[in-house]
């Protein structure tokens, strides 16, 4: 087994940290990271198919937080805070979703799970996907629709 490995990919933006903070959260202290075990669970759940998650991908994922098309800001599944963050483009759209841990030991948005699918989303669509599992809760989430990838703005 690989020793963990945590890559920090930056600090929250402006957008994150406001909408954060509407729904009683704050992020302004936390980072961005992807560790080794989300690219290992990524490629053995999400890495075969015609829309597998490549390493190329992974490379996305700076792009996808800082603008994404759609967000989901505080879902609750199975007792964790989690974020969802979807950017499309033609022909694809990636979904990518990070924990909120928040500790004296982390402070940090960390990768749980990253994968694509072959049709573009609304926000509808959206918390049908998260929702699906039965487990997760969108009842005091902050939904954001962002114009052109660009959060806070108008759509």
């Amino acid at each position: 087994m690989n020793p963990f490995h945590k890559t920090i990919i930056g600090k929250p933006k402006k957008w994150l940290i406001d909408a954060a903070a509407e729904i009683g959260l704050n992020y302004s202290e936390l980072s961005h990271e992807v560790t080794n075990h989300l690219k290992s669970h990524v490629i053995k759940r999400h890495g075969q198919g015609a829309l597998s998650i490549t390493e190329k991908d992974f490379e996305k994922i700076p792009e996808i937080i800082r603008k994404p098309d759609l967000a989901i800001i505080g879902t609750i599944r199975e007792r964790s805070l989690v974020n969802v963050y979807v950017k499309m483009v033609p022909g694809l759209t990636y979904l990518y979703y990070d924990e909120v841990l928040d500790s004296n030991r982390n402070k940090v948005l960390r990768g749980r799970t990253f994968f694509k699918i072959a049709k573009p989303l609304d926000m509808e669509n959206l918390e049908r996907i998260v929702a699906m599992n039965g487990i997760t809760d969108l009842t005091r989430a902050k939904k954001i629709i962002a114009a052109g990838g660009h959060p806070g703005e108008e759509a």
